[in-house]
């Protein structure tokens, strides 16, 4: 009884210092919790080039700045769809990757709402790494119970890569 009596004591206070799981995100409301997951799916679908699952994304008059391939040239989905072939080659090419960082600035206003998040965006140049991080603008707007984008503007905020000394002759 003793043995048992002690393995119950010794589980009780392992749990007792058990660290506690992180507190789940806090939404204003279900378009907020709506938004977030719009953006997690923005990174997730990017990140694995699918060329479907990024125009699903973006409403059929949609304008959005291209990141790095078309140097901020302003493109219509249509031109999106063209391009996006290659700006996917060129962003493996140059392994890029996005990474959401948290939080996000979320404005609803009835079908419409604004959007600012910060992404990281890392790569290779010239076989140095590179992270940047760009403050998203996103206008959204609800079409048929989904948000979707409507403008997509990125503003570089500060590159993150150290500083390589040269080396010498």
């Amino acid at each position: 009884m003793r043995p048992a009596l002690f393995g119950l004591a010794a589980a009780l206070v392992l749990l007792a210092c058990a660290p506690s799981p992180p507190p789940a995100p806090r939404y204003g409301s279900a378009d907020e919790k709506s938004i977030a997951t719009l953006l997690e799916t923005y990174v997730k679908v990017w990140n694995a080039g699918d060329e479907k699952a990024i125009l699903r994304l973006y409403a059929t008059d949609a304008r959005m700045v291209a990141r790095l391939v078309h140097d901020h040239k302003v493109l219509r989905k249509k031109d999106l769809a063209e391009n996006l072939a290659y700006i996917l080659k060129e962003q493996a090419r140059a392994g890029l990757v996005l990474e959401l960082q948290k939080p996000l600035q979320v404005e609803v206003k009835g079908e419409t709402a604004t959007v600012k998040a910060l992404l990281r965006l890392s790569y290779t140049d010239q076989g140095r790494p590179v992270s940047i991080l760009m403050d998203q603008e996103l206008a959204l707007r609800r079409e048929q119970f989904f948000w979707r984008i409507v403008r997509e503007h990125p503003n570089p905020v500060g590159a993150l890569t150290p500083e390589q000394t040269p080396t010498g002759p």
